[in-house]
């Protein structure tokens, strides 16, 4: 997986709120609704691999300004 920048990480989360967003407002069809709760599975996949390689094993931040 390519290293995500933290803009893009940003962008992600906010597409995640929006998404969840779209699909508890109960106006989705069911087939709608399994493709963006597939697509927020995705982002949030992609995520979490952010969240767990972001440290290095010294506990510092990789994407951290010093």
């Amino acid at each position: 997986m390519a290293t995500l920048a933290l803009p893009e990480v940003f962008e992600m989360r906010l597409k995640v709120q929006e998404l969840e967003k779209k699909v508890n407002s109960g106006e989705l069809s069911l087939f709608e609704r399994c493709e963006i709760e597939d697509e927020i599975l995705e982002l949030k996949e992609q995520l979490g691999e952010f969240d767990r390689v972001k440290f290095n094993d010294e506990g510092e931040c990789l994407n951290c300004s010093a």
